[in-house]
């Protein structure tokens, strides 16, 4: 009885919080120094974007340890967001089955790590919390004893796939040809959906490499048939193109994994040192499969990385001149693709090199160096990584239907397009 009173107070407050969260924007992110290794993924997945379909058979997976021993009693809120991630008009009872404020009690302690932690995981939906609507929603958590103070909040996506999309990456764009852009076009193929007003009722998100960063909306179509609507030669879907993520692994405290330079132990952690990160803005495009941002976790004869794992001190290191009028970040799922403080990296005017320490889990990781400007919100690849046409990124699309007189953003449909240009 007092889970359900303290549930339906939730509800209520919610209710009264619409109007004053309705600018703030969620994402993914964490505010506690005690949460580490945030993972927003499709359950059983190794790679996904934060997606599924409503009333179908997949379910959102978020992970996450919580440092230090015992057992944390973490509850949750669900929150049903715009297409730009502010909160909707929606109440609860509107977007969801179930009560707000339920616990997260799937979790298990580390075993036989120097680092005691916790690994907790929280499938959406589940026999407590059901979506009623599509759209986008953040999960925010809490101690239970202090839903105030939100340790970190998780987004993704519910869609209801009533059109197709069609999409493909060029390196042939209105700015450049195969130099350093990629071009996105696509098709929306609604034989099945009628759409009276696409100009003003499709709101439509392109997003690369899960970056929020640089996304690209407010796009108008370039045609409009009968079963067609078409977004081709638009130059707001031009992206710099960026490079390969660079890549680096650590496994074991017994012996140097992809790009380490040295592991050694300094209580109470290992530490691991990098190999020293150089500019690649000059030099010319190299292939390298990597993962777009994304890390797994990892480690070296172990059954369950999630709870055998151990956490390192991973040592980054770019060496360069210090660039003017802007800040350098450090970027990836790593620090769940933010750019604030947590990320930005310090310059070392004695090594003459930027340089960040970051506690991180056994595993294989992907990471790139953005330059922000100062003023800017936008990261930049090309000052550091450079802009090459081949760079095989992931583009995805999200396409959002909100007639007039509609209270909340439908999304009707998701994909994701990866380029595939040749590479010589």
């Amino acid at each position: 009885m007092k889970k359900r009173v303290y549930s339906l107070l939730f509800m209520s407050l919610f209710a009264l919080s619409i109007g004053a969260n309705a600018q703030v924007k969620y994402f993914t992110d964490v505010n506690n120094k005690q949460i580490k290794t945030l993972q927003v993924k499709v359950a059983g997945e190794l790679i996904s974007e934060p997606y599924i379909a409503l009333g179908g058979d997949e379910r959102i997976e978020i992970n996450f340890d919580g440092l230090g021993s015992g057992y944390t009693r973490y509850a949750y809120n669900v929150i049903h967001c715009n297409a730009d991630w502010t909160q909707s008009q929606l109440s609860p009872i509107e977007y969801m089955n179930g009560f707000q404020g339920m616990t997260i009690d799937d979790f298990a302690n580390s075993i036989g790590t120097t680092t005691q932690y916790s690994n907790y995981r929280l499938l959406l939906p589940n026999d407590d919390v059901q979506f009623k609507v599509s759209g986008n929603y953040a999960i925010q958590v809490y101690k239970e004893d202090n839903p105030d103070q939100i340790v970190f909040t998780a987004c993704f996506s519910v869609a209801e796939p009533v059109i197709n999309i069609a999409a493909s990456v060029s390196g042939n764009t209105d700015i450049d040809t195969n130099q350093s852009h990629q071009q996105v076009s696509f098709t929306i193929n609604n034989k099945n959906f009628p759409i009276t007003y696409p100009q003003t009722d499709l709101k439509i998100y392109v997003y690369q490499d899960n970056r929020r960063d640089n996304a690209v909306t407010d796009l108008q179509p370039m045609s409009i048939l009968e079963n067609q609507i078409s977004y081709a030669y638009n130059r707001n879907l031009i992206f710099p193109a960026g490079n390969e993520y660079r890549r680096m692994e650590f496994l074991s405290n017994k012996y140097n994994g992809m790009h380490v330079e040295d592991i050694s132990y300094h209580n109470p952690y290992y530490n691991v040192e990098l190999m020293t990160d150089y500019k690649r803005d000059k030099g010319t495009y190299q292939y390298d499969q990597d993962q777009d941002g994304r890390f797994f976790i990892r480690c070296s004869g172990c059954n369950d990385p999630d709870t055998e794992a151990d956490y390192y001190i991973v040592h980054f290191a770019l060496a360069c001149d210090p660039l003017p009028d802007g800040n350098v970040y450090l970027n990836g799922e790593l620090y769940n693709n933010v750019l604030d403080e947590k990320s930005k990296m310090g310059y070392n005017f004695e090594t003459n090199q930027y340089e960040k320490a970051v506690l991180l889990k056994q595993g294989s990781y992907n990471y790139q160096y953005l330059f922000v400007p100062t003023g800017s919100t936008v990261g930049q690849t090309g000052p550091i990584e450079g802009n090459f046409y081949q760079t095989q990124n992931e583009y995805s699309i999200y396409v959002y239907f909100r007639p007039m007189g509609a209270r909340y953003d439908r999304l009707i449909g998701v994909t994701t397009v990866r380029n595939e240009m040749q590479v010589f």
